[in-house]
């Protein structure tokens, strides 16, 4: 599969002047970042997709889960019309996420290897393959930098961040309604719960009932969530379970894991939605709600 700046101005005075034949530094144009938020919500829910594209470069992901463990190949492939050189790589390697990585030569940039960066011919791809184990809960996604030179004498550099995040190390859970009810209720508590309300713009299409298969979709098939049916009389909710596994173990030497429920509750009337997490983590409850209400919000469009 083949995947397919604003200028950041370097003050300048009397004292310090510019280099003479220093690059032009390119960054994101602020126009793409709404585009690039959505890519990045759909790569969440998605085994495949475009993560960055403009004029000159695009990203593509491909990634893949089992348990504890997650295998990400990204691809950067060149649309310019000149070659892109200096072309480097560097990925956050938090300490909750066990990283392995290896791609084109000297693409990768870290701290124990100054990379002098390869070069990307016109119409061809670097690629970089990520084999990550998580070791513990997170809400956040690590970054990647991408940075180049084009011959017209531009040095681009591009934050991003992979679509690496809590629910892509799920794995569904089934429960009936009487199972989860009691589950939900023993996991009361504000160290446990995590909730937030989203009104949809005003713009929005109303809430029905397709649009609520939409959501069960997202929680079923891109959350992993099992879906626990008969928790509610009613098509406006939507309830999940599912454990989140890690690769730490614990003194007898078993894996950790954390149990996670989640509830969607839609008002039609109000146009709007409470997504509520309970698992024994904080930041398992707060990373499933982040990602939650996002996945939902674009589920409308």
């Amino acid at each position: 599969m083949h995947m397919n700046g604003a200028v950041r101005n370097v003050p300048t005075s009397s004292a310090v002047s510019e280099p003479p034949n220093s690059p032009k530094i390119v960054g994101i144009p602020r126009e793409l970042i709404p585009a690039m938020r959505k890519a990045f919500s759909n790569l969440t829910t998605s085994p495949s997709g475009v993560l960055f594209e403009n004029s000159i470069l695009q990203v593509g992901v491909k990634h893949e889960y089992v348990g504890a463990q997650g295998r990400l190949s990204v691809f950067f492939g060149n649309l310019h019309y000149t070659p892109l050189s200096n072309f480097k790589v560097r990925v956050d390697q938090p300490d909750h996420l066990k990283m392995q990585m290896q791609g084109t030569q000297n693409l990768i940039d870290d701290d124990e290897y100054d990379s002098p960066g390869c070069t990307v011919a016109t119409k061809t791809q670097a690629k970089l393959l990520i084999l990550v184990e998580v070791t513990a809960p997170f809400d956040d996604a690590p970054s990647m930098k991408i940075s180049f030179d084009t011959e017209e004498g531009e040095h681009h550099e591009y934050p991003l961040r992979l679509p690496l995040v809590a629910t892509c190390f799920m794995e569904p859970v089934n429960l009936d309604s009487g199972a989860f009810m009691q589950r939900w209720k023993s996991l009361e508590g504000q160290e446990r719960e995590c909730q937030e309300v989203m009104k949809l713009p005003p713009n929005a299409p109303g809430i029905d009932e397709d649009y609520m298969d939409r959501v069960a979709n997202i929680i079923v098939n891109g959350f992993k969530f099992g879906r626990c049916q008969g928790v509610d009389p009613t098509p406006w909710t939507v309830s999940g379970a599912a454990t989140f596994r890690t690769g730490a173990k614990d003194m007898n030497g078993n894996n950790i894991n954390v149990g996670c429920l989640v509830r969607v509750e839609a008002n039609p009337k109000a146009n709007a939605f409470r997504v509520t997490t309970r698992t024994l983590h904080p930041l398992c409850s707060k990373a499933i709600k982040n990602v939650s209400l996002v996945s939902i919000k674009l589920a409308m469009q």
